[in-house]
């Protein structure tokens, strides 16, 4: 079973945005927190906890109730397995204590250079209450209490108390003709294709050094999980599943092994925020209050309430002894303009995807078409098309995973894990919606697609005794000349700055825009940047040429005991680049539009039982070509170098707690544009426990 979740913010304004209901909106302001806060870094290893979790949960009609519903399997399963009991209640407390001191900082960040308080304004749980109830065998139900103050004296404004989930029901029915599921209210966890409802899954390739709030209480394991877990494609399984409010009936085992899925009702980027305002570029502050823990009062504009919705679902068949898969998918999405449900903006995307099973041989892929529509853009359709094929390593002596795709600029779904923020025209026309990485030609991790591109990633890895490498590699072309602006993301201190400029201010629907030159764009736990090209049609601003993308991820892992306890060493470096020409590998050359490089070093040591030092070192660099924006001072274009330092330490004090620090200075310049530049450093402190 595998589960997930994400922060309040990053489902709020990422993704939940626009619930239809102020009751709603109150409920979805509360769930985002809740996925899987048991993680650790090692997928594999979780996907094995969890799948022996779900054998016990299933036999109790658990499962389906805490999957989506946050929950330490070290301290809980003990609780789910008594057969006679028809409730069970458990949950966590989180202290998440922060500070910055930003010695120089951005003109506009005055007078918030300095700053202390409880949370970093990502506003969190600090005590979350898990619910779950079994009436019968065939019905189960669950919800979600969290608790939050910043303890800044404002009992009434920014203490709350609410449900995270909403009240969720699961019903599950089992007959002659097959097995049949119906779920309905708060929040679930759903998926159906990649090309559909889907995320992306990234490799395991991240640095460990900065806690995530959905981490349990850990000491070694973590580290352990992450050395074992590096090598092809093993997942990382916190981002798998998409927001989805509504009603979801599916059946299983029917004759002749057919299945199905139904659903209608919201998923995170059509949630119709009540109060929304439609003009994204309206909601931009002209003067944003940096540093301030936002209170997500009053948030859209104009007084109405927009309807909007999804609807779609699934007709699979499995068949072999292998259970080969061939299933047909569909979604239609409505996003109303006005309260009357007539202005429309809607795309549709149909799909076939396959997943056959060659003995350990596994291919999968989905081939799909989608559109985009509204009052002012006239619908288009696209093709999408993702082949797979993953060998592992006791087939041949060098694993692999490889993987081609092609995917068309008509091609437009904010649901699926495909990005499409890449056709100027739609652009132009929706604006880019809050929590958006990236727009234009954007520079990715291997892996990642983007619509308006043909491409191919290969990932390995080897083994050579207490060394492990894994490699990744792509390279990937524009179906047409449509990017005019590039984008990449602030890996190194990225998380930092956004505790800074906050993402999501009041009003938001739309990103944060920061920096003296208006070109960092704050998301979820991160940054980007956007680069103007200047090869353009001097008639239509329009690029003349297509670009190509190259992209290698490169990992080293080792580990070894010292004075009898576990020292692990981890690197990694990731190099991305955008050139006028195709290039094998990223590099800097006179047709190069933008190179990025990152290198990052985590080393984690248990000096005693129970007590780990965490050390951290990451610089990235990222240079612009010829033809992207120049500086008008220095005649040159961006020449960036960032640096981040940091450590700490995990003290796990009890089976159930733990204590967690961490202290980052940073550091950053463009060498060609002056005014970019800051320099400060930022410490976290969080104590965890679960009863």
């Amino acid at each position: 079973m595998k589960q997930t979740y994400l922060s309040i913010s990053s489902l709020l304004f990422c993704k939940v945005s626009q619930f239809s209901s102020k009751a709603l909106r109150s409920l979805t302001l509360a769930l985002v927190f809740i996925w899987c806060n048991n993680y650790t870094a090692n997928a594999q290893l979780i996907k094995g906890s969890l799948t022996n979790n779900q054998r016990l949960l299933e036999t109790q009609d658990f499962s389906s109730v805490v999957q989506g519903i946050q929950y330490d399997s070290a301290f809980v399963a003990k609780q789910l397995r008594k057969n006679d009991q028809k409730l069970s209640i458990f949950g966590y407390y989180r202290l998440f204590a922060y500070g910055r001191n930003i010695t120089e900082a951005y003109p506009d960040l005055s007078p918030y250079e300095r700053g202390y308080g409880i949370g970093d304004g990502y506003r969190e749980p600090m005590m979350a209450m898990t619910i779950v109830g079994r009436p019968n065998g065939k019905t189960s139900f669950g919800t979600e209490i969290f608790m939050f103050t910043p303890y800044d004296g404002e009992f009434a404004a920014n203490n709350v108390l609410s449900t995270t989930l909403g009240l969720n029901f699961y019903g599950n029915f089992r007959t002659k003709d097959g097995n049949f599921g119906v779920r309905a209210g708060g929040i679930h966890w759903y998926n159906l294709s990649p090309m559909t409802i889907g995320v992306f899954q990234i490799l395991d390739r991240f640095s460990i050094f900065d806690r995530t709030p959905w981490e349990g209480v850990n000491n070694t394991s973590k580290y352990d999980s992450y050395f074992k877990s590096g090598a092809v494609n093993p997942g990382d399984l916190r981002w798998n599943f998409q927001a989805f409010q509504g009603l979801i009936i599916n059946g299983a085992k029917l004759p002749h092994d057919f299945a199905f899925d139904l659903f209608w009702g919201k998923t995170q980027p059509n949630g119709g925020l009540p109060n929304a305002l439609t003009d994204p570029y309206q909601s931009i502050p002209t003067t944003l209050e940096y540093g301030e823990v936002p209170n997500y009062i009053g948030m859209g504009g104009t007084s109405r309430v927009i309807p909007s919705t999804i609807a779609g679902g699934k007709l699979a068949k499995t068949f072999g002894p292998d259970q080969q898969l061939l299933a047909y998918n569909v979604i239609h999405n409505s996003t109303a303009l006005d309260s009357i449900h007539k202005d429309l903006r809607t795309y549709t995307v149909h799909s076939l995807s396959l997943g056959l099973n060659f003995g350990k041989i596994k291919l999968s892929g989905e081939l799909g078409a989608g559109n985009y529509e509204s009052p002012t853009y006239a619908k288009k359709w696209g093709e999408a098309l993702m082949l797979r094929l993953m060998v592992p390593n006791d087939v041949l002596p060098l694993p692999f995973d490889l993987q081609v795709y092609q995917i068309s600029k008509n091609f437009f779904n904010q649901n699926s894990e495909i990005f499409t923020n890449s056709n100027p025209d739609i652009l132009r026309d929706i604006g880019l919606v809050a929590g958006a990485i990236g727009t234009g030609g954007q520079i990715t991790v291997v892996n990642q697609l983007v619509h308006n591109r043909r491409g191919l990633n290969l990932n390995t890895g080897v083994e050579i005794q207490d060394f492990k490498f894994n490699v990744g590699w792509g390279i990937s072309a524009e179906l047409e000349a449509t990017a005019g602006q590039l984008s990449y993301v602030h890996r190194v201190n990225g998380l930092a700055l956004s505790r800074i400029y906050n993402p999501f201010p009041a009003n938001a629907t739309a990103p944060t825009v920061f920096d003296p030159y208006g070109r960092k764009i704050s998301f979820f736990r991160g940054v980007s940047e956007v680069v103007q090209t200047t090869d353009l049609n001097p008639a239509t601003a329009e690029p003349l040429y297509r670009k190509y993308f190259s992209a290698v991820d490169v990992q080293a892992k080792y580990k070894l005991n010292l004075n009898g306890r576990p020292l692990y060493l981890f690197y990694l470096g990731s190099f991305g680049s955008a050139d006028a020409n195709l290039a094998a590998l990223p590099l800097m050359n006179e047709s190069t539009y933008l190179f990025v490089q990152y290198n990052e070093f985590d080393l984690y040591y248990e000096v005693l039982p129970k007590f780990i030092l965490t050390g951290y070192y990451g610089i990235e660099n990222a240079r612009g070509g010829r033809y992207t924006d120049w500086d008008s001072d220095t005649n040159k274009p961006r020449d960036q170098l960032g640096t981040g330092i940091g450590a700490g330490f995990d003290w796990k004090w009890a089976e159930n707690s733990g204590l967690y620090f961490r202290h980052r200075w940073m550091q950053f310049e463009d060498r060609s544009f002056s005014l970019d530049k800051f320099k400060g450093r930022e410490f976290t402190i969080e104590i965890k426990t679960f009863f």
